[in-house]
């Protein structure tokens, strides 16, 4: 039978991947449309509220698997430089070049990848690995 810690490691990480596809599928999903606020607003709206879901589900996904404090730590700070930082310079440039349009030329299409989606938190596992891996040498 499997460790009671292990089945709880099992169910974070199956919730976090859950949420990642929920997120994914429901980013159109605007149930905000039907107020009477900009297209402008709205499109802020939906992009830093995919942005923060996609980063806390990394996050929980990341220390449900690593359970290593100093990863966790560095998680969260790539995802405060994500949402802070990032995600604002993103909307600035997308909306002032291309509006509320969802198609995007690409050198910023590629940007909107890194930003929106779980991209910056999911390198961070691959990175894990190989500093584990360098440190044991």
């Amino acid at each position: 039978m499997s460790h009671p810690n292990r089945l709880y490691n099992k169910l974070l990480l199956a919730a976090a991947l859950v949420g990642i596809g929920a997120t994914f599928l429901f980013q159109d999903f605007s149930f905000l449309s039907s107020l009477n606020i900009s297209e402008e607003w709205l499109f802020i709206f939906r992009k830093t509220l995919r942005v923060v879901l996609n980063d806390l589900f990394m996050l929980l996904f990341i220390m449900a698997w690593f359970k290593d404090r100093k990863v966790t730590q560095l998680a969260i700070v790539i995802q405060l430089v994500d949402g802070l930082l990032l995600l604002p310079l993103y909307l600035y440039i997308k909306l002032s070049w291309e509006g509320t349009s969802e198609i995007s030329a690409p050198l910023l299409s590629q940007f909107h990848r890194l930003i929106i989606n779980p991209t910056l938190m999911i390198l961070l596992i691959p990175a894990v690995y190989f500093q584990k891996i360098a440190v044991k040498k």
